[in-house]
């Protein structure tokens, strides 16, 4: 696999570093997003927010705006909340440490700790989960804790000597790529598969269903994100209600979507007037596991 990634990898720019920070930006927006889209917000987003410190200071509205068009804007405070959390502490490096930061999970640790500190731990997206299961016959009931062992033991190298440092981040970036671009959802490319042989699933490859949260009505997703477009676009990140009505043809979806991002803290109303960000924004340092 390590050799196939070295050859076939696609060149991404959050590929070619192993600065936490980054990284860190760059795994919580892929979280739900295509890479594809991806890319030029990570870069326009580290000009603008090169640093942790640069991020902590940043004000919420800022950050939002700076986050517009990638969706899930939860994630862009998350994201600040995190950053505020390592100015005060600095950087955990074990993975168990790194999933007390705020906003981060027990994938996003496993990410970090493999990709920017050289832990030999697993990772297990949606892509790697699939590959998994049908590279070592496994069922899709298979529980979380037994693919994560596995993932942990196949980045160990099954308890044989750990890889080199370098190699640890190798086959993180490999087992994800060869479930997005080899082992698809659907119609999965065995012919071009590294570790085809042996497989069970070969040309017979198993749909893997994937759990789904229920979706926000497809017009109220479509109102709240062309109000949070307006707002950042906006001069000073705010608009009147008259103008925020205007952002779609149903009033009331307007004030329902206005209500619902109030109480997540991506906007707030000041009289006639909504702004980007909760109503209070403090940058500057938070504690760990805040």
């Amino acid at each position: 696999m390590l050799r196939w990634y070295a050859r076939e990898h696609r060149d991404f720019p959050w590929r070619r570093t192993s600065d936490p920070y980054a990284v860190l930006v760059s795994e919580v927006m892929l979280q739900q997003t295509q890479a594809n889209r991806v890319v030029d917000h990570y870069e326009r987003f580290l000009v603008r927010f090169p640093t942790a410190h640069a991020l902590a200071g940043a004000s919420d509205a800022a950050v939002l705006g700076e986050w517009s068009g990638l969706g899930y804007n939860r994630r862009a405070l998350a994201l600040r909340r995190t950053a505020a959390a390592i100015v005060a502490g600095g950087w955990p490096v074990a993975t168990a440490d790194l999933e007390q930061l705020p906003g981060v999970g027990a994938y996003t640790a496993r990410a970090l700790a493999s990709l920017a500190f050289a832990e030999a731990v697993g990772v297990v997206d949606t892509n790697v989960r699939r590959w998994l299961i049908r590279r070592f016959g496994l069922s899709s009931s298979t529980s979380a804790a037994r693919l994560q062992q596995l993932a942990d033991d196949l980045a160990r190298g099954n308890g044989a000597e750990s890889p080199q440092s370098h190699d640890v981040a190798a086959w993180t970036h490999a087992s994800m790529e060869l479930g997005a671009r080899v082992c698809r959802a659907r119609a999965p490319r065995c012919d071009a598969c590294p570790v085809a042989r042996g497989c069970p699933s070969r040309g017979r490859p198993a749909h893997v269903p994937v759990p789904r949260q229920a979706p926000f009505p497809c017009s109220r997703r479509a109102a709240r994100g062309a109000l949070i477009r307006a707002l950042a676009a906006a001069r000073d990140h705010e608009l009147t209600r008259a103008d925020a009505t205007r952002t779609t043809s149903d009033k009331g979806l307007v004030e329902s979507a206005i209500a619902e991002l109030e109480r997540e803290g991506l906007l707030h109303t000041d009289g006639d007037r909504l702004r980007l960000g909760p109503a209070v924004s403090r940058p500057g340092p938070a504690t760990i596991g805040a």
